[in-house]
């Protein structure tokens, strides 16, 4: 009876513990700031975060259960899928998430592959929003072609001072010849 008693206290304990457990990570998922989701071997998500939730402009409700090639290009999630699969993860992938109001928004994936004794039992993604990033580059793209713009006619111009100065040395060292009569 004694025995019994323990062991239905330390299995007690155990649920207590696994249900502290999955409370802390479930707390850390929301969390964290940068979107990420939980997919199944079948590639349905199965948990996301508010982040996911923010970026995407869907509810969480309405992500979960749902396709992940509902809110990426079908290429681009199969691709980075199937190198997780080979790899067991990847890191910052360039792809596309289509959000509510269908705007396209780039993103830097990285992808982690669950398994359980050897079986797959699903994918964490996790991404970064590279819309600043990509604003900022374009911005500076349009700058180096009008600082290359200006260093092409500075030089031309530099370079034309420089024959025109040969030109007057030249010219200074020829005689003078005055007007024929």
């Amino acid at each position: 009876m004694e025995i019994e008693k323990n062991n239905e206290e330390k299995i007690s304990t155990l649920i207590e513990d696994l249900t502290s457990l999955e409370n802390y990570a479930r707390d850390l998922l929301y969390f964290l700031p940068l979107p990420i989701c939980l997919v199944s071997p079948m590639e349905i998500i199965l948990e996301a975060n508010t982040a996911l939730e923010k970026i995407s402009g869907y509810k969480i409700e309405e992500i979960i259960g749902k396709p992940v090639e509902d809110f990426f290009a079908k290429e681009e999630i199969e691709k980075l899928l199937k190198e997780t699969r080979e790899k067991s993860f990847t890191e910052r992938k360039e792809i596309n998430i289509f959000t509510k109001n269908k705007r396209e928004i780039m993103v830097s994936a990285s992808t982690m592959l669950r398994k359980s004794e050897g079986e797959i039992i699903g994918y964490f993604l996790g991404f970064f929003d590279l819309t600043e990033i990509k604003k900022k580059e374009k911005e500076l793209q349009i700058k180096v072609k009008e600082l290359e713009k200006f260093h092409k006619l500075a030089v031309g111009r530099e370079l034309k001072m420089i024959e025109l100065k040969k030109e007057i040395k030249t010219l200074k060292k020829e005689p003078i010849k005055g007007p024929s009569v």
